[in-house]
């Protein structure tokens, strides 16, 4: 989409770009994923991807999931065969646990993979079936199943199998395996990488315990999810101690609590009408895919065709059962809240966390909810005279309101094209579906003929949301890229003016810019943009001019441009290629150097404001140190050797006189620094980088990203896992038969 790929996507078969709206995947998920391989590669634990941002977090932006099981066996295979894996394991994931559950609360094989299919092919997950938001919500299904075995194995009554194991010799025994499972279940949620997921997940798992146990009169199944929740909290102590750490020092933080948790909610009819006709109906707004987008399209569309629909309408009248109650409520709850709507909508933003939530994401239950309803109806296929008036009375409906769209263009720029091919693909099934209820077709042969209607119309509607791509065209190595990787001297970053090497794509090349787009963004360091950058809301910082030079500060020594654009000042032509050229700044200074001079402040504020005045950052350096009166110093000199370490650098220092060396690299809490073993303190140099007092002499710095919430995390979940170990094997002593 932009240089220097763009003019080499003809060879490697990329002509159109197929879906310019996946943009979230090659500039954050892919590239994260690629970060997480280099530090395991290189013997590392992921806590620091120095690939975009001038350095950030990685494992505590949680999106990069580097602890999510399947992205650990994707690691056995090439990054693009990676993906594929990834995507069907999600698939596969969501299929086989909503399955699973279906079968749990008593619905026939036929019905439980209709409700598979409903919800593992619901457009929202055909859509994020590659985000870790997507993983997260393929384990809501597990996270219920594990919450129903709970309950059932807890109730002290019944026959079969589950009533011998209940009577074993110790309470706590025979509920082991009930409790682990819910805790694999919460683990595999967390670690999928979505943390607000996880909260949305865990509360309608707890609300759906809370059901069962009033059914079932359980109260101590209770104190067994809740040991599962406490497990798994510790067991993802690796996880959430440094996102929890690192969460409130980004700029995102502060939109969620000054912005979403304060502002009123209100939403218009027509906004609610519209994510409504998203739901219930295929190419509304377009199809990305097509090349025919319009304002009105969202990704967040739970839409489950026409077929799911119908049926979790019949299930209502003719599913005489307890839970369909809940899933019926947890449906209207879902949806109205995805297209927020009142009263549900209004409520939870009131309720702590869902207040800074985006609660619109629960659009992934509704689906399940419906899914579900749906199976419930289906397993009474004897009933099909009400479900036939159901199906009718559906068709018709949709027939009216496409109907209405089309004749009257209640919303601009619908496609008639779109509205025909949905009256086919919505209304043609539910005909079929009508001559198989009226003509009382055998159950043996409905069913699965329902089961391929149900498949075949989730795949016509949104199965071509995803490409499939040559591997050649996974990030071709081209010239220009080519000879920036040349240069292994010292370390230094890149940028692309505008719109060129897209961020975060350096990454896949092994560089450094000084650019990016993140889940979590160093405040301190975005307050710094406008000396070199211009913001974009939901998307990178763009550079517009590269003779800013504060951008030599950031140890910026190359610029990709568009071959059209005028030469900057100060930089010079490396090489020219096709549509793009490539400049070094001869400005550039080091990753880390000794300013001239140093000046202390107390106040942020008066660090921006003297920033912004500088036009030499290797004269002077700003050192925020609070004790200190404000005041300005002469600083070193002295000669520094850099090379990059494990998690950090190596420096070697010697100094003439006392003095600070300043380092380039975005100062997230969590790094630490030693002068000849001695641990020392870092401070804040131009307000958001590294800053280290070195005293006069020769002398050895090390620095190193190693966050205490990283270590304390990964301390609290090896431990816990060591003490599961032993209580398993504990518990496999103590079950071994006695000798007579």
């Amino acid at each position: 989409m932009a240089e220097p790929l763009k003019e080499y996507a003809p060879d490697v078969g990329i002509t159109p770009v197929h879906n310019g709206t996946l943009s979230d995947l090659y500039c954050q998920i892919i590239p994260w994923q690629q970060a997480v391989r280099h530090s395991l590669g290189h013997g590392d634990w992921p806590v620091w991807n120095p690939f975009l941002l001038c350095g950030t977090v990685l494992a505590a932006n949680m999106q990069a999931a580097p602890y999510d099981p399947v992205n650990l066996l994707g690691l056995l295979l090439s990054h693009p065969q990676a993906l594929t894996f990834g995507a069907a394991m999600t698939f596969f994931l969501a299929g086989f646990f909503t399955f699973a559950f279906a079968r749990s609360i008593g619905l026939g094989e036929i019905a439980a993979l209709c409700a598979a299919a409903g919800y593992t092919f619901n457009a929202m997950l055909a859509f994020f079936v590659a985000w870790p938001l997507g993983r997260a919500w393929a384990f809501l299904p597990f996270v219920l199943f594990a919450v129903r075995r709970i309950v059932i194995l807890s109730r002290g009554d019944g026959e079969g199998p589950a009533a011998q194991e209940r009577q074993g010799s110790f309470a706590l025994l025979r509920m082991t395996s009930a409790t682990i499972m819910l805790t694999v279940s919460l683990v595999l949620t967390i670690f999928a990488g979505h943390p607000e997921t996880t909260l949305h997940v865990v509360a309608i798992g707890a609300a759906y315990g809370l059901f069962e146990v009033i059914v079932h009169r359980t109260p101590k199944a209770i104190a067994y999810a809740a040991v599962a929740g406490v497990l798994a909290l510790l067991i993802t102590a690796i996880s959430l101690l440094p996102f929890l750490s690192a969460a409130p020092e980004t700029i995102e933080y502060d939109v969620r609590h000054n912005l979403y948790k304060t502002s009123k909610f209100y939403t218009s009819a027509e906004i609610i009408g519209l994510r409504a006709g998203r739901t219930f109906f295929p190419f509304f707004g377009g199809q990305p895919e097509r090349g025919n987008v319009t304002a009105l399209w969202d990704p967040s569309a739970p839409r489950v065709g026409s077929i799911i629909v119908a049926f979790s309408l019949a299930a209502l009248i003719i599913a005489r059962r307890k839970d369909t109650w809940f899933f019926f409520g947890l449906a209207i709850v879902a949806l109205c809240t995805a297209f927020d709507a009142p009263p549900f909508a209004h409520l939870l933003h009131e309720l702590p966390l869902f207040d800074i939530a985006l609660n619109q994401r629960l659009a992934f239950a509704g689906a399940f909810a419906l899914s579900i309803l749906a199976a419930m109806a289906i397993d009474r296929w004897s009933r099909r005279w009400s479900v036939l008036a159901i199906v009718v009375a559906t068709g018709v409906a949709l027939a009216v309101i496409a109907s209405l769209i089309w004749n009257q263009q209640v919303t601009s720029g619908v496609d008639p094209e779109l509205i025909r091919a949905l009256l086919i693909l919505e209304l043609a099934p539910l005909a079929i579906l009508a001559l198989l209820l009226a003509f009382r077709t055998p159950a043996r042969y409905a069913l699965p003929a329902l089961l391929g209607l149900i498949l075949l119309q989730r795949t016509l509607a949104d199965g071509d949301i995803y490409p499939t791509l040559p591997r050649a065209a996974f990030y071709p190595e081209v010239p220009v890229l080519r000879e920036i990787g040349k240069d292994v001297k010292t370390p230094f970053r890149i940028v692309g003016k505008n719109f060129a090497m897209i961020p975060d794509t350096a990454a896949m090349y092994g560089l450094e810019d000084v650019r990016g787009y993140e889940a979590m963004t160093f405040a301190r360091l975005a307050a710094t943009f406008p000396f070199w950058s211009t913001a974009q809301p939901i998307s990178f910082n763009v550079v517009e001019n590269l003779n800013k030079p504060f951008l030599s500060f950031l140890n910026v020594r190359y610029a990709i441009t568009r071959s059209d654009e005028s030469a900057p000042d100060g930089w010079r032509l490396v090489l020219q290629d096709r549509g793009s050229r490539l400049y070094e700044n001869t400005r550039a200074l080091p990753r880390a150097f000794i300013p001239r001079r140093v000046r202390y402040e107390r106040s942020s504020v008066d660090v921006i404001l003297g920033m912004g005045k500088a036009t030499d950052f290797a004269d002077m350096a700003w050192i925020t140190v609070p004790h200190y009166q404000p005041h300005e110093i002469s600083n070193g000199p002295g000669q520094l050797t850099l090379r990059k370490s494990d998690y950090g650098y190596e420096i070697d220092a010697v100094m003439d006189l006392d003095g600070w060396i300043v380092v380039s690299d975005s100062k997230w809490p969590g790094w630490r620094a030693y002068i000849d073993g001695r641990r020392v303190e870092t401070h804040y140099a131009n307000h958001a980088f590294l800053g280290v007092f070195v005293p006069k002499g020769t002398h050895h710095l090390r620095l190193i990203y190693k966050p205490e919430a990283f270590t304390r995390g990964r301390n609290i979940t090896f431990a816990t896992l060591v003490l599961l170990g032993a209580f398993f094997a504990l518990r496999h002593r103590l079950q071994k038969p006695r000798a007579v």
